[in-house]
């Protein structure tokens, strides 16, 4: 790292660095960061995570921080951390698209939700939020919602005061004009106008008109109504059945969880994040504890025997996504057997499951300090015999599907992601690997006790869709290895460190990533000392595949190609938008 150090203070003399295990923090002016950001890139740091936008109000700034890792062997555990401080009032910063062009829908994603406006993006605009929507920035500190109440000015900054939760005033108070809002929603009225209208897109006219590029092509809708799972849509330039241009339109489950995290505690927030994907609700749990864990400096305390209770969850959670996912890939492939098969296999590891939490999906089973109960007796040989029966079905399931001539004319040479695109776009999980990149964040940056198992990681370099769909079904035959080991490790113990007295995190930061089930999963959370948390970034595997995978695979092939390359990218509409 002392090269990289080296080369960031010959460009950037001010530049800061600090070093904290295995992330890496860049601080430099804004003016510098474009130079910094290329050093960053040439180091090896290849591969954008997230970019985080936060907003202090206090100090009249806002920070705005790019996270990128590498899938490069020697750099796999490392995160750089690369930041600005702006102005509030004029929040203005270069994109770095041209150095990593994954960014190209995080940066998107800041700008609607904090107002940033990053120069030189190539296509600025709204990607989650509604298309009418008229208020601040919703991740502004500044920003509330009228029912909540008015907003009080304290020493530490801005806060809600809780006595208009009980005792609202009148402008709080909803009155018939907005519940006349409610019903005639302004959309709806757009649309009664503009029925005689030709070509007008009445949810967001302006994707209509970017993917036309010339006369001889029409633009189409594919969605809103699940074009895979989940509420979304793709406006699709064709020309002929040929599709020449894709813009993702999503955010139609969007739900706010980052901002509602900053109105609850740390514990609290634990059911809240586990919603947007029900089937992995523990991967997409796990870097949040561990993140909290390290705020609380409590990571050494975890036992032993939580930490592989906790690998156990998520490898039972990352079996139920790819049998879900396999299910409907069989429906858009017109195989009936193969969404009947694996939804009813499925039902022997949510009963392994349902025995250790008490519930079949969303478990809050993890907590800061370890999981919320033991294991029941007898629990542990139950699984075992579980594992050999499901190892047992799925092994039919070679022959049947995924051999199948009409299942392979579907797939093969279909919807190619090359291994550099992949790397560039921030490609993760089975879609990455699927194109010759052995990443994978158990193995790359071990946490738990994943680095005391034996299990390989399925690697394939065709990256077209069969080899997305061959990776995703050999990983759960790892995730059986996984379980097994993990059974015969564990030893009799407490399943949990108790934080007493109120739990807060420690002033300062923490990065967090695992590798859930459609791949990196990480958290990036503020702590300012209290209760709750100042600021909480997700960065979502879906995210991460689907926005940037689709721009790059869709255009060149046909429309009937399009839910057989959106769905081998596994993507999870409510964990996008979250």
């Amino acid at each position: 790292m002392n090269d990289l150090f080296e080369k960031v203070q010959n460009v950037a003399p001010e530049a800061q660095c600090t070093v904290k295990g295995n992330r890496i923090k860049i601080t430099t002016p804004v003016k510098s960061v474009v130079k910094v950001a290329e050093v960053v890139k040439e180091c090896g740091f290849n591969h954008i995570e997230s970019v985080c936008g936060t907003d202090y109000p206090t100090t009249n700034t806002m920070e705005v921080l790019y996270i990128v890792g590498s899938v490069e062997e020697a750099l796999k555990s490392k995160v750089v951390i690369l930041g600005s401080r702006i102005p509030r009032d004029n929040p203005v910063f270069p994109t770095l698209t041209n150095i990593w062009p994954g960014a190209y829908f995080h940066e998107r994603e800041e700008y609607e939700m904090l107002g940033i406006r990053f120069e030189g993006h190539p296509r600025l605009a709204k990607l989650l939020l509604p298309d009418d929507w008229d208020d601040i920035p919703p991740l502004r500190k500044d920003y509330h919602l009228k029912k909540w109440g008015t907003i009080e000015r304290v020493d530490s900054g801005l806060r809600i005061e809780r006595a208009v939760l009980h005792n609202p005033p009148p402008e709080c108070i909803p009155t018939e004009s907005d519940f006349v809002k409610v019903k005639t929603p302004p959309f709806l009225e757009r649309f009664q106008q503009a029925l005689d209208v030709p070509e007008y897109d009445t949810l967001g006219r302006q994707l209509f008109q970017w993917v036309r590029k010339d006369e001889q092509t029409i633009a189409i809708s594919f969605g809103i109504q699940h074009p895979g799972s989940g509420h979304m849509r793709l406006v699709l330039g064709v020309d002929g059945d040929i599709i020449t241009e894709v813009e993702p339109d999503i955010g139609y489950v969007h739900r706010g969880k980052e901002k509602m995290c900053e109105y609850k505690n740390y514990f609290q927030n634990i059911p809240l994040l586990e919603r947007p994907t029900v089937h992995d609700s523990s991967g997409m749990l796990f870097p949040y504890v561990l993140a909290v864990e390290d705020l609380l400096d409590i990571s050494d305390k975890v036992p032993e025997r939580a930490k592989y209770l906790r690998i156990i969850m998520a490898e039972f959670n990352r079996i139920l996504n790819h049998t879900y996912w396999l299910a409907i890939m069989g429906i858009f492939t017109g195989h009936s057997t193969m969404f009947m098969w694996p939804m009813g296999d499925r039902e022997l590891i949510i009963d392994a499951a349902q025995r250790l939490a008490g519930a079949r999906v969303t478990y809050t089973y993890f907590v800061p300090g370890g999981v919320r109960n033991d294991a029941p007796d007898g629990w542990a040989d139950y699984v075992l015999k579980v594992c050999d029966k499901f190892e047992e079905r799925i092994n039919h399931y070679r022959e049947m599907y995924f051999e199948n001539p009409l299942f392979l004319a579907r797939t093969v040479g279909v919807g190619v992601l090359r291994r550099q695109d992949a790397i560039d776009l921030g490609i993760v999980g089975p879609a990455l690997r699927a194109s010759g990149v052995h990443s994978d964040t158990r193995k790359d940056e071990p946490y738990s006790l994943y680095d005391t198992i034996d299990f390989d990681v399925p690697v394939m370099k065709e990256g077209d869709s069969y080899a997305r769909c061959m990776v995703s079904y050999l990983e759960m035959y790892q995730s059986l290895k996984i379980i097994r080991q993990a059974v015969k490790l564990m030893k009799p113990g407490p399943v949990r460190y108790h934080v007493r007295g109120r739990l807060r995190g420690k002033e300062g930061e923490a990065y967090a990533r695992t590798e859930a089930a459609r791949g990196s999963l990480s958290y990036y959370i503020i702590s300012d000392g209290k209760e709750k948390p100042y600021r909480v970034k997700i960065s979502a595997p879906s995210f991460r595949n689907l926005l940037a995978g689709v721009k790059k695979l869709l255009p060149g092939h046909r429309v009937a190609d399009v839910p057989v390359i959106h769905w081998s990218l596994n993507y999870w509409a409510v964990e996008a938008d979250r």
